[in-house]
């Protein structure tokens, strides 16, 4: 009898140790593996300009990026694509600046934006002296990437302008690559060329219900415009759950809203996707 009990223990310790490793070893496998890896760049660069008022002007001009450099396995395999594929789409470079000259050129055309101002100041003059600046402009870029798994990664970048340390510009603009195919994903990769108008429409349902209107008319009070006509644009995120449009200032409401994100779950979409389409993938 003691035998027969210690006996079904040993069965019923085995049979739970086996359990524990099948979800140890399913969990495992199912935790997403990272498209690539990333290393960091910091740039920076500043000048001082005078105003025909006589005032002088600091310009501050810095970027921390995070570019991609190898694939899931480590690899620097098709890595020189995806750089490639990063320097056009997230640093607007040309196709003859190297990943390294682009990333150069970002803090380069923010410091550009300013040329309308006046010459720079004497040599005399120490260049990025705060001390002697009447007026201050910082402007910062941050790239870094916000999803990177099941073969898609998703680089955000934030610029923001500040005028004597107070914001005074904000965009997010995303970015998304199939490591699989080396291409950027547009929303053609997403859904069928005939459900993008059910997709528009989920846009607009899915913006009733983030701010609790009935209608147009009190989107329109709350300082959105243009709601019908709204587009499935090309900026958007992935994440766990959904997929998120983000739309620029005054592109979908005046400013002092800011950037309107819209969320829709992968479960509204499923009925809308074309074929091989990527959220496949991703849920």
């Amino acid at each position: 009898m003691k035998t027969s009990i210690f006996s079904l223990f040993i069965l019923l310790f085995l049979t739970s140790l086996l359990f524990s490793c099948g979800k140890s070893s399913q969990a495992k496998h199912g935790d997403a593996v990272a498209a690539v890896s990333v290393k960091t760049q910091r740039l920076n660069d500043t000048s001082t300009f005078k105003l025909s008022s006589g005032e002088r002007c600091t310009i501050v001009a810095e970027a921390t990026i995070d570019y991609p450099v190898a694939n899931a396995q480590g690899a620097a395999t098709n890595v020189d694509s995806l750089q490639r594929l990063f320097a056009a789409f997230v640093l607007e470079s040309g196709d003859s600046l190297s990943l390294q000259e682009a990333m150069r050129q970002v803090v380069a055309n923010s410091m550009h934006q300013y040329d309308f101002m006046d010459e720079p100041l004497d040599d005399e003059v120490t260049v990025g002296d705060k001390t002697s600046a009447t007026l201050q402009y910082a402007t910062s870029t941050r790239i870094t990437p916000i999803y990177n798994k099941n073969g898609v990664v998703t680089f955000e970048r934030v610029d923001v302008v500040k005028k004597n340390d107070k914001v005074s510009s904000v965009t997010h603009r995303y970015y998304s690559f199939d490591i699989e195919s080396m291409t950027c994903i547009d929303v053609n990769r997403l859904f069928r060329d005939d459900a993008m108008a059910d997709v528009c429409q989920l846009l607009k349902q899915q913006l009733l219900k983030q701010n609790n209107a009935t209608g147009n008319e009190q989107l329109n009070d709350m300082g959105y415009f243009n709601v019908e006509n709204i587009t499935v644009s090309r900026n958007f995120y992935f994440d766990d759950e959904g997929v998120t449009w983000s739309y620029l200032p005054n592109e979908l409401a005046v400013e002092a809203i800011g950037e309107p994100k819209i969320s829709i779950p992968y479960s509204e979409l499923s009925d809308l996707l074309c074929d091989n389409s990527i959220i496949d993938r991703l849920h």
